[in-house]
């Protein structure tokens, strides 16, 4: 009764009409040595992930058992799916992605050849021999039904069944903007889509560019903040270079420009000192030229600071100077800006 309710159950697996478990016989040897040639495999349709052995069937006849390598997510015209890829254990090649559907379920027991075929053999011997010996039915009938079956299997297995394809829309992973991140000075490349970007290169500038994050929606890298620094002064923008996998079923090459935009650097006199803030995160030049009074004769000097990123600056004029008076120059945009204070008087 039990092998009867499994061949049942298998039959309506294959079929996809009751999928709750089922046999499957292996006959080539991709699984070995896991799974020998002849050996039965019991499968169960429950969760299974990378790393488990399945049962997938591309139609009612024809099932393959193979270890899961991979899950692949693809827009098609029925919508999103979700795709396995399999492989043999004594194969170097991977499978055609296959359906989730398809997956009939997960290996959880295997029966060695050497202990099903005897007993199948035995059970069927049994069963025919029960048979001959009905009178109304006897030898002939016996060896008529065998010649039967084994007519319809080999039928059954040599006509190939009609696969229908499933159109495949082709990958597609649209910007949804470029922009820097003050906070953390990275450039944020945002994206639309499904497909997970993987193993990313960016330049900026020509200049490899570390990357700091991944996700479904966006590439965190962070450039270089001398480059940052002659974007911001000179109104030249960014070249973003973005060479990426996607999902590993296709490829990504995008070239963004990235316009960066900043705040003036902040002034302010204490006790006689003048105090240059940059509120920015990423460094900027300032010319900074004093003039002063000392012993009745007035001076210049001038110098040429870098700021650091959210840093500040200190500009002390000479102690024996009465009168001071500081006038600072920086670019931003590409334009020129200065502010003139009154550091010291008297």
């Amino acid at each position: 009764m039990l092998s009867i309710l499994v061949v049942v159950l298998t039959l309506l697996s294959r079929f996809d009409y009751l999928n709750i478990l089922g046999a499957s016989v292996v006959i080539s040897d991709s699984m070995e040595p896991t799974i020998r040639r002849w050996d039965m495999v019991i499968y169960v349709n429950t969760n299974f992930t990378v790393g488990d052995v399945v049962v997938y069937c591309v139609t009612p006849s024809h099932c393959i058992v193979h270890r899961v390598v991979d899950f692949l997510h693809l827009n098609t015209v029925n919508g999103y799916k979700t795709m396995v890829t399999a492989k043999g254990d004594n194969v170097n090649i991977t499978d055609s992605p296959v359906e989730i559907e398809k997956v009939r379920g997960k290996v959880l027991f295997t029966f060695p050849r050497e202990l099903w075929i005897p007993l199948l053999v035995a059970v069927t011997s049994y069963i025919l021999y029960g048979l001959a010996r009905i009178p109304y039915v006897g030898p002939s009938y016996v060896f008529v039904l065998c010649v039967w079956l084994l007519l319809v299997v080999s039928v059954y297995a040599a006509v190939p069944r009609l696969i229908t394809p499933t159109p495949v829309v082709e990958p597609v992973l649209n910007l949804a903007g470029v922009y820097l991140d003050q906070a953390s000075c990275t450039v944020n490349i945002c994206y639309t889509g499904t497909l997970l970007p993987t193993s990313v290169k960016v330049n900026v500038n020509g200049a490899l560019a570390e990357v700091v994050s991944i996700s479904w929606r966006e590439v965190v890298v962070r450039p270089d903040p001398r480059l940052l620094q002659g974007a911001f002064e000179g109104r030249r923008p960014l070249l973003v270079e973005v060479e990426a996998e996607l999902n590993y079923v296709g490829r990504l090459y995008g070239r963004y420009k990235l316009l960066v935009g900043g705040a003036n650097p902040e002034l302010s006199v204490i006790n006689g000192v003048l105090l240059v803030r940059n509120p920015n995160c990423f460094p900027i030049a300032v010319d900074v030229a004093v003039r002063y009074l000392v012993n009745s004769t007035w001076a210049w000097s001038n110098s040429t600071l870098i700021v650091e990123g959210a840093s500040d600056a200190v500009i002390e004029p000479p102690e024996d100077a009465k009168y001071v008076y500081v006038y600072v120059y920086w670019f931003n945009q590409g334009e020129k800006r200065w502010v003139g204070l009154s550091v010291k008087t008297g």
